[in-house]
């Protein structure tokens, strides 16, 4: 088994910032860059769009902006992603990327990515003392598992 890490991911969260920049400019995707993102996520592009759709994604940054944590919250579930951290605490996640290793993220993180670069976050501003208890309650979660 190769545990040598890939350079497929950084690629692809490469590609996702200078996407970042041309939308910024367009205020859309090209056509290649959604055969790009399709070529690098597969069918968690497709969810990714489904979430964004469908939920709501809040960046909660502490005032100074040196640290943020999104929640992604659906009818059925919650989940929290870390800023720049591909990490997902979701079966997919956990199963397709840690596992299996077949999958770069899950489309949760990707959802957050794409509702950065397309403007649909809320964005909320958050004292020190409630970061700590937001990284608190995701701890309690976690345990609870």
């Amino acid at each position: 088994m190769n545990l040598e890490p890939s350079f497929v991911p950084n690629l692809a969260f490469d590609y996702l910032k200078e996407v970042e920049i041309s939308y910024s400019v367009t205020g859309c995707f090209s056509e290649q860059d959604l055969e790009v993102f399709h070529s690098f996520f597969g069918e968690h592009l497709v969810d990714a769009t489904e979430l964004l759709e469908k939920c709501k994604i809040i960046k909660y940054s502490l005032t100074d902006n040196s640290r943020s944590i999104f929640k992604i919250i659906t009818k059925h579930e919650q989940y929290s992603i870390f800023d720049n951290i591909n990490f997902c605490n979701c079966s997919i996640f956990r199963l397709q990327v840690l596992e299996l290793r077949n999958a770069i993220t899950c489309k949760h993180i990707l959802a957050v990515k794409l509702g950065e670069i397309t403007g649909h976050v809320v964005k909320e501003t958050i004292t020190g003392s409630q970061l700590v208890d937001f990284l608190n309650e995701q701890l309690n979660c976690l345990d609870g598992e």
